[in-house]
């Protein structure tokens, strides 16, 4: 089947979508009784799965494996889901534990050329969320103006003309240098 490339999604397809990977995430915790990490894109807009999307998927998972690699810790699964809401992946690596990983994954969200657009939860064996706030982390910073980004998002601050410009930018000089 054919990912579904430029296709525009509604609020309620972001809802179901939620709720079918919160039941998935559940269903990895219980099957590898190991955190689990849920990697997906943060793109502004109704398109969700496009190219940039793709392209920071991508490189995303290259840089989880190296992490990995770097820390001596296993994948011992990995789900790719590619659904007109954005591409998805699910992955269960075997680390000390949900806080350690969590903040290595918040390393490639700060430090990666594209980690802005990267967003890697951390579910720990209990089906929590590690936050960023809860490993004392500051919240996101919006791509165009360094404040808060989610009060910039509700708020509707910036064009999402500008946003994508920015994004497409970003992931094309990503693609020059990678």
């Amino acid at each position: 089947m054919a990912i579904p490339i430029d296709v525009e999604v509604g609020l309620s397809d972001l809802m179901k979508r939620r709720a079918v990977r919160g039941e998935q995430q559940l269903t990895w915790i219980k099957r590898h009784s190991l955190p689990v990490v849920s990697f997906r894109i943060n793109m502004p807009g109704p398109v969700k799965m496009n190219r940039p999307s793709l392209k920071v998927m991508n490189a995303g998972l290259q840089a989880v494996r190296k992490m990995c690699a770097e820390n001596g810790w296993k994948i011992l699964g990995s789900q790719k889901i590619n659904e007109k809401t954005g591409p998805e992946t699910m992955i269960c690596i075997q680390a000390p534990s949900a806080t350690l990983l969590k903040k290595a994954m918040m390393k490639i969200e700060n430090h990666h050329p594209l980690g802005r657009l990267m967003d890697l939860d951390v579910i720990d064996v209990d089906g929590k969320v590690i936050s960023r706030q809860g490993v004392q982390l500051p919240r996101r910073r919006c791509f165009l103006c360094e404040k808060d980004a989610k009060l910039c998002a509700r708020s509707r601050r910036h064009d999402l003309s500008e946003l994508m410009r920015f994004i497409e930018e970003m992931t094309s000089d990503y693609e020059c240098y990678s």
